[in-house]
């Protein structure tokens, strides 16, 4: 699955828009999308019903004003993710998965919330796509990154 979803991932981050998981998923398989700013340190979370759960470290650049497509101002930063993290549902267990080449990004809103609530909304749209995209784990193997490679 980490082959995939680093695939997958980069065309997500390209053509996600807000509210496109809503729109594409049933209800009881939309995930939980979550993003903390704290200084440079961007973290991008999506949590499944069965607990899987995918964390983006990414590293940001920025604020710089920018306009918006409504014509408003707005703020927007550079973010740059270099890997993901995946946790085993039942274990806790942490697995860093690093890119071939970091991935870079720009982010922007109106204000410093909206910013980090689209940053949230990307990444879960690209890791829901990339769990729908990648084969189902064999039967009984609780380790479900090992088991998608």
């Amino acid at each position: 699955m980490r082959r995939l979803m680093i695939e997958v991932v980069a065309v997500g981050m390209a053509l996600a828009l807000p509210g496109a998981i809503r729109a594409q998923a049933p209800s009881d398989e939309i995930p939980v999308c979550r993003a903390t700013l704290n200084g440079t340190e961007l973290t991008t979370l999506v949590q499944f019903r069965d607990g899987y759960t995918v964390e983006g470290p990414w590293r940001v650049t920025g604020p710089r004003a920018a306009s918006m497509e409504d014509g408003g101002a707005g703020i927007a930063f550079g973010a740059t993710l270099d890997r993901i993290v995946e946790v085993d549902p039942v274990s806790g267990k942490r697995e860093s998965t690093p890119f071939p080449s970091p991935l870079e990004v720009t982010f922007e809103g109106h204000n410093r919330d909206e910013l980090i609530s689209r940053a949230a909304q990307v990444w879960c749209l690209s890791v829901w796509k990339a769990r729908q995209e990648s084969p189902k784990p064999v039967l009984g193997d609780r380790n479900l990154s090992k088991t998608m490679l």
